[in-house]
Order: C-alpha cells, then structure tokens, then sequence
C-alpha cells in the first residue's frame, strides 16, 4: 500500500489513463479514505483511447470520484500540435498545462502520478546512457513540477506487481492503454531492456543506481533516515541536498508530526529561508497545532512555538519553578548524583552537540531521547543539568511507565 501520512481536509490528485499502474494507484488512495480528483486526457492517439477514456470516467462516476478530463480536438487552434513539433513535447505540455489548471482550480495540496519501478530503472538507464552530469539518478518520491507538489508513491512496484495487485482486488484496467504508453510514449529500453529483466537483474540494477547515488550524493538517504530515526534534521547537511531531495527530507520530518502537515511550493520554499535565517533559534509555524523548531544548526518538529531553548540557573540548593518543569533540590540532590561543589547549576535544554556519559560510553544527548522513545512534545523540554565547569552532570532518564523515586523532586509540565 501507499507510504504516505494524507491529510483527510486536503484536496488531492491523481493522473489516470485507465492503465494497470495508475488505476492501482487510485484503488490504494480510495482505500486509505481519500477520494482523489482524477485527472484524465484523450489525445485520440491509439484505436482504445476513446473507451479507455470512457472506461475511466464511468469508473470515477460509479465510484463517486471527481473526474476532471481532457479532450485533445477540444483545444484552441493555438494549443493544438504545431507543425514539426515533436508529439511527445506536445503531450507533455498539454499535459502539465492542465494538471496545472486543475491544480490551481481546487487548491490541491499535491499530484499523485503512477511512476513504478520500471520507469525508475528506465529514468536510471537513460541518465546513464547520455552520459551527463544529475544531481540524483533515478526519480524522487516527491518533487515540484510547475509550481505543484508531485508525489510518485509506486517507486518499489513493478509492472507486474500492479498487474496483480489490479487482479487481486478485482481493480478493473485497460490492456490496451498499457499497451499503448509501453509501445509508444516509452523509450525503447523499456520495451527492449527492461521488459526482459529477470527479478536478480532489476536488483543489480537498482543496486548500481543506489551505488551511483551514494558516490554522487550519498548524503540524501543519510539526510532522510535522520529525518525518521532522530526527528530532527541538520540544516548543513539538508540545505546541501539537491531540491527534490530537500522536499523529501523535511516531508519525511513533518511525517513526525502527530497532525498531518500539508505542505506546498511556497511552504517549502520558505522552510528553506528559514533554515538559513540568521538567527539562531526560530518557530515557524505549520498549521494549528504544528511548528518548525531551528535549534541552532537543526530543525524538528514541536507543538508549541514556547519550545524555543530555555536556560535557567540555580545558585544553590533550592527550588526553580519554571514553565517546562518545577524542581526541589532545597535538601540536595546527591540521589541524582548532583554535588555541592557542582553549584551553580545551568539547567537548559539540550543542544546539538550534547553528550552524556551513560553506562560508561559518551553518547549524544538526543539520540538518548530517540532510543528512550521520548515523544517528541518532551524532547524540545526535557532539561539537561550542567555543573560550574561546563559538564552535563545529570540528564533525567525517561521512562514510559517508571515511577520517580527520587527524593529530590522534579516534575515536568504540560506547555499550554
């Protein structure tokens, strides 16, 4: 099924010619509970294409779906083909003129294409054959065409694993429109190469791209990963990312998020000013209940623009009642392994570059939080104890069922 966190007050759409890939991919989305817009063009180009259009449009209908179709021999004269003017540019701008429009026309908060597998490999081998300079080989599974968010969410799927997905859940598809694009708008390596391929072939292939990728720029997957495994991202290494590979790291950060986030164009051109802002801790707003936290030279998502960093001092044992957590050292802290002599104390937030000796190895502060399964709304606040010299002394250990029993109190708070 689709890997991707929808957003059920969003508008969405999705390219359909009534072939194997895209009508899986519509069936996928109406199963995750979204009715996508289907977007559809007749180029009357092969003897199935009026009933495949048909086909589609009675599906939509049948299906309660939004079926919003072109008819090439209804263009104005001006937008028809031009003389000498190769068929497959004139398609693609046809094509993307009214992806355009109708994304425009419902505000769309992104476009789902039915790229697959073979078209990656083909996308890869092309790159390849011409020899040239990419930033990235092979397709992304998110970019920006035209001032629209496209999502390719097929990219692990074969052709024939459509194909059966389509027979197994009683999908109905055209034959001939697959067909058709395979014998007419691919290139012959799909129909020559690809189509031959065993299952160990398509794999080394895959792996050469994957290899290729890492020696080009083997800095996205890294960037990525982060982006899931720590929840945070580091903005160096994020503003280095080709673009489509900067839209996928920070959509995969925002999938972090306990409320979808949808994010177009503009959104991500401004996350990418706000990454390189000048100052150095900023709160960016997402939606309602959702903010972009910049941390020094990292970002991540909180709840709550309050999840700025935070520093308070206590000169001695005492108390410190504070906005993120209230604290009572009036009788000492020796059961948390704070010492006179280590006063005053600095209790902030964590930082980037935080390390903790626990268990005898010096680890990272917030990889600690990840491997605790901290939730995210606690790691912006979670305090961190730093002796007179500069040390981290002390950093609370979160449970998710433990019972403090300290006598030293410390409580966190809930931010409103």
């Amino acid at each position: 099924m689709i890997d991707f966190k929808f957003d059920e007050s969003s508008t969405y759409l999705v390219a359909g010619t009534f072939g194997s890939d895209s009508m899986a991919l519509i069936d996928m989305m109406v199963k995750k509970g979204i009715k996508p817009v289907v977007c559809s063009l007749n180029y009357h180009k092969f003897d199935s294409s009026d009933s495949d259009f048909a086909s589609l449009r009675d599906y939509c209908q049948k299906n309660g779906l939004v079926f919003e179709g072109l008819d090439t021999n209804d263009l104005p004269k001006e937008e028809k083909i031009k003389e000498n003017e190769d068929y497959k540019e004139f398609a693609r701008r046809v094509r993307y003129d009214f992806f355009k429009k109708i994304y425009e026309k419902y505000n769309a908060s992104a476009f789902f294409v039915a790229h697959q597998q073979d078209d990656l490999i083909e996308t890869y081998l092309l790159q390849k054959q011409r020899k040239g300079h990419v930033a990235h080989y092979g397709l992304f599974p998110m970019s920006t065409v035209e001032g629209m968010v496209v999502v390719r969410p097929l990219l692990n799927y074969s052709k024939q694993d459509l194909i059966d997905y389509d027979n197994e859940n009683h999908v109905p598809y055209s034959t001939s429109a697959s067909k058709n694009e395979d014998e007419y708008m691919r290139n012959s390596i799909r129909r020559d190469v690809i189509s031959k391929m065993s299952e160990i072939d398509r794999e080394k292939v895959l792996d050469e791209m994957r290899a290729a990728n890492d020696e080009q720029f083997g800095l996205s997957d890294s960037v990525i990963h982060e982006a899931v495994v720590a929840d945070e991202l580091d903005i160096r290494a994020l503003i280095a990312l080709p673009y489509d590979g900067f839209i996928n790291a920070i959509n995969k950060l925002v999938s972090t998020a306990s409320r979808k986030v949808s994010l177009k164009v503009k959104d991500y051109e401004a996350i990418r000013k706000f990454c390189l802002a000048p100052q150095p801790n900023l709160a960016m707003k997402l939606n309602d209940s959702t903010y972009l936290i910049k941390e020094y030279d990292v970002i991540m998502v909180g709840n709550n623009p309050k999840e700025l960093p935070y520093t308070y001092t206590l000169e001695k044992n005492g108390k410190l009642d504070t906005p993120y957590f209230e604290l009572d050292f009036s009788m000492g802290a020796l059961d948390r392994g704070i010492k006179d002599e280590d006063y005053p104390l600095t209790v902030r937030s964590v930082l980037p570059t935080d390390n903790y000796v626990i268990h005898g190895y010096l680890e990272p502060v917030r990889r600690l939080y990840s491997v605790w399964k901290m939730p995210v709304t606690l790691r912006y606040i979670w305090p961190v104890f730093v002796n007179k010299d500069g040390k981290i002394i002390y950093v609370p250990r979160y449970r998710q069922t433990f019972s403090e029993y300290h006598t030293s109190i410390l409580k966190m708070k809930t931010i409103k």
